[in-house]
């Protein structure tokens, strides 16, 4: 008899424990945040980068971003570029690749191979995208910044002299132009930025 009560009662502990467990995973799925979709790929996709970029930066702010969340972030943007090229906001996808934290230190060659390669993408097929200064004033800083890696002096002139060509030439660029033109007639001496 004691037998029997024994198994009986184990068995109605198991019987809610395993009740208990389903309605706990029925509570959080339903708690779960569900996104709404638009039913417009585009619209969809720019809401995730959106989104990718919020959850970054509130990350970043308690030093919890990882190599994943940039990845994640970088996977939304180049999608958005390859299936929007001509979008207004296929330029922006390419200048925040190329102007976001890599997940690699400054001055590291996987940082600069991939800052580099959306930036030269952005620089030659949008030669009207208001970003280009902005993107090569990066890749400018970027390549002085490649203390552990053999600064690439010719890349550097290259874009000193693109970015002379994309500043108005008048009397309030005039220092900003003798600067740039003086850092290319001393190109083999690094920068030291403050």
């Amino acid at each position: 008899m004691k037998r029997t009560l024994l198994i009986v009662s184990i068995t109605i502990v198991f019987a809610q424990i395993f009740n208990s467990c389903g309605e706990n995973s029925t509570k959080n799925e339903s708690s779960r945040k569900v996104k709404k979709r638009t039913g417009n790929e585009k619209v969809d996709l720019w809401t995730d980068i959106k989104e990718a970029e919020d959850s970054m930066y509130s990350k970043q702010k308690r030093n919890r971003v990882s190599n994943v969340h940039y990845l994640t972030y970088f996977t939304k943007l180049i999608e958005y570029y390859k299936k929007y090229p001509t979008d207004a906001k296929a330029d922006s996808c390419l200048l925040a690749i190329c102007t976001t934290d890599t997940g690699y230190p400054i001055g590291h060659a996987k940082h600069i191979e991939l800052q580099e390669q959306y930036g030269d993408t952005l620089i030659d097929k949008y030669p009207k995208s208001k970003y280009r200064i902005f993107a090569l004033e990066n890749l400018i800083y970027m390549h002085d910044q490649a203390i552990k890696n053999k600064r690439d002096t010719v890349k550097l002139k290259k874009y000193y002299n693109l970015l002379l060509d994309l500043i108005p030439k008048n009397e309030t660029n005039k220092e900003r132009i003798n600067e740039i033109q003086n850092r290319i007639q001393n190109i083999d001496r690094p920068v030291k930025f403050g």
